[in-house]
């Protein structure tokens, strides 16, 4: 559930005013630590504005209360601390002996008392909690309660207006299968491949001579012989039946070079083999802007990248492993509200998405969809895109969005967001910061990336509870990349059944199937809640509910939108609710022209308050929905 702040006031005895916590669930269970057995009289402090008007001075080691409970489940617990000055940052909660959240709070200036939630597994029977270890100077009390059981509401359809058949089976399947199943998946980084430099030619299976010197066998280049992937199959026994690809080299200083333009043409090889071996395709970017030949940024905090010692204005790199390329200058004003066109930032940030949407292209032609995660693990900072504020980021992902699916018409993407911690607040699941989400209309599914928290394969709970807590319940949610396996009895028992999750790659020193025991592989991979490749039924035996119908380019599912100098003319064949909204080019929404219940049939908008320009409008009726830009002279 991550964590809430009161404020705490400098003082003599410094005393923050206690949150009251609630539940439509049965009233939580308070423990007083005063109370706790065997507690030394000489450390219970009496203090006005703290539960029973006292608390407890822990030792080095923190306070453990001892807690009963009736059931294994996951549970919330709130505990009121009096922090330290300093030595906070590391100062952890900890449920059995295991790491479940921190003390983190904003950095102050005195000693102060924070009430703090977080949410753990706790077995049948008698567990402990222990707060502070070195960082609390006093312990107020915990109070705790079950978790609440998830109620997810998730459309029917992907959030890109007239998506493809392909796109519309994946995202059915997924959403079929959501919170009963979980689906594996592995990160192809090395790749094998032949390549004839001398024509600048990718050599696909069968098409490698002896006067080609090919260094691999058709079997090794195919997507079952990429290393990462055999690699996997002789630890679980099976194929994952999600493959991740990355189009880390499809733009840069690079991008037009052999081995690089080699290693792009071959994901689509591969992507276009899993597909017809029913699996699913991921794409992450680590996008190389323009000419630069780096994405990671230099000091993320507290220097912001771009605003890194060293880093000049207007100068895309400094070091061979550091940019300085600001794409906040795409934009104008610190909020990033309009898009700045005549900048050069921004037209290097759209020839790319449009070589990157030309290979999508190739795909989609091929009726192959994509579940696909620009601009991954949103606020960390150590990538360009992640080093200037929430609400630039939020432009720069609509805009991608808007230049993929309205510029450049490609339907057959299912939108990921990487929602991660935000390196201001910590590292672990409490520091979650969603001020990055893109929007609900832009997002398909909300994933995060964990790594060794989840070493001892517990189901990673207390991050699917807090992007459920800071996003809502309306996205699938899923594990985008991880060291370790969630084990599929945790995820079972912790109802935390993320979508999927990517194992990231063994090659280029990942190691990261190492982090897994083989037995644990083939118990999660034999388990009939993983989908393995030999699970996945084949995209022909996929049906797709209420399928999208082929009208002319400005009429999707009954929707027809068309424009008469300044009115808009809207039908539908439908009665429900609907909504009629106008966006400028960046996503930032300019108007409403309609939202609410109406019968079949015509309506004309009045367009006179919005001034010439180019703009999108989104239009829906019930589940129903269409797209397209809108150009007012």
């Amino acid at each position: 559930m991550g964590y809430k702040l009161s404020a705490g006031v400098c003082s003599a005895m410094v005393i923050a005013t206690a949150v009251a916590t609630s539940s439509v669930h049965a009233a939580p269970t308070l423990y007083e630590a005063e109370s706790q057995p065997g507690v030394d009289a000489a450390s219970i402090v009496a203090a006005e504005g703290f539960s029973g008007g006292k608390y407890v001075k822990p030792g080095s080691d923190g306070f453990t209360f001892k807690v009963k409970v009736e059931e294994t489940a996951v549970y919330d617990f709130t505990t009121k601390v009096l922090i330290k000055q300093y030595d906070w940052f590391d100062s952890k909660i900890a449920v059995n002996g295991n790491e479940a959240g921190s003390l983190l709070t904003k950095p102050r200036t005195c000693d102060s008392a924070f009430v703090i939630t977080a949410s753990a597994k706790m077995r049948a029977g008698e567990n402990t909690i222990t707060v502070g270890n070195g960082g609390a100077l006093g312990v107020d009390y915990i109070t705790v309660e079950k978790h609440p059981d998830p109620e997810f509401k998730i459309g029917t359809a992907p959030v890109t207006p007239n998506a493809s058949e392909s796109a519309r089976k994946v995202f059915s399947f997924l959403r079929e299968n959501f919170m009963k199943k979980t689906i594996s998946g592995m990160m192809i980084s090395d790749q094998n491949f032949n390549y004839d430099y001398g024509n600048m030619k990718l050599l696909k299976p069968g098409e490698c001579t002896p006067a080609d010197s090919c260094k691999y066998s058709d079997a090794e280049v195919s997507w079952k012989g990429q290393t990462d992937i055999t690699e996997f199959y002789k630890r679980s026994g099976h194929y994952p039946a999600i493959g991740g690809f990355d189009m880390l080299f499809a733009t840069g200083g690079h991008h037009e070079e052999g081995w690089f333009k080699g290693y792009t043409e071959n994901n689509l090889v591969m992507t276009e083999q899993l597909w017809k071996m029913g699996g699913i395709p991921t794409y992450t970017w680590h996008w190389k802007v323009g000419k630069d030949t780096v994405f990671y940024t230099k000091d993320a905090y507290p220097n912001n990248g771009f605003n890194a010692t060293g880093c000049t204005d207007g100068v895309q790199g400094t070091s061979e492993n550091n940019t300085c390329f600001n794409y906040t200058k795409a934009f104008k004003g610190d909020k990033c509200k309009e898009i700045n066109e005549a900048s050069q930032e921004y037209k290097d940030i759209v020839a790319d998405i449009d070589i990157v949407s030309g290979y999508f292209k190739e795909l989609q032609d091929k009726g192959i969809a994509v579940v696909w995660r620009p601009l991954h693990e949103a606020s960390g900072g150590w990538f360009w895109w992640g080093a200037g504020s929430p609400e630039c980021y939020v432009q720069l992902y609509r805009l991608v969005f808007n230049r993929m699916v309205v510029t450049n018409k490609l339907t057959n993407l299912i939108w990921v967001w990487n929602i991660n911690t935000d390196p201001r607040f910590g590292y672990d699941y409490s520091a979650l910061n969603a001020a990055w989400y893109p929007g609900d209309d832009y997002v398909d599914i909300v994933a995060v990336d964990i790594y060794d928290p989840l070493n001892d394969h517990n189901s990673g709970a207390n991050y699917f509870n807090k992007i459920i807590s800071d996003v809502g319940t309306n996205k699938m949610i899923a594990l985008s990349e991880n060291g370790a396996i969630p084990d599929i009895d945790s995820i079972a028992e912790d109802k935390a059944y993320w979508s999927y999750w990517m194992t990231w790659s063994q090659t280029w020193s990942g190691n990261f199937l190492e982090k897994t025991p083989t037995d644990m592989w083939k118990k999660n991979l034999d388990d009939e809640r993983i989908i393995a490749l030999d699970n996945m039924p084949g995209w022909d035996k996929i049906t797709v509910h209420n399928p999208v119908k082929k009208h002319a380019s400005n009429t999707t599912n009954n929707i027809k939108i068309s424009v008469h100098g300044k009115s808009l003319s809207f039908t539908t064949r439908n009665n429900g609710f609907a909504t009629v909204t106008i966006f400028d080019m960046n996503g930032l929404q300019v108007a409403t022209l309609l939202q609410g219940p109406i019968s079949a049939g015509t309506r004309n908008l009045s367009l006179q308050s919005i001034t010439a320009g180019n703009y999108i409008i989104k239009a829906s009726v019930n589940h129903h929905n269409t797209m397209q830009i809108l150009r007012l002279k």
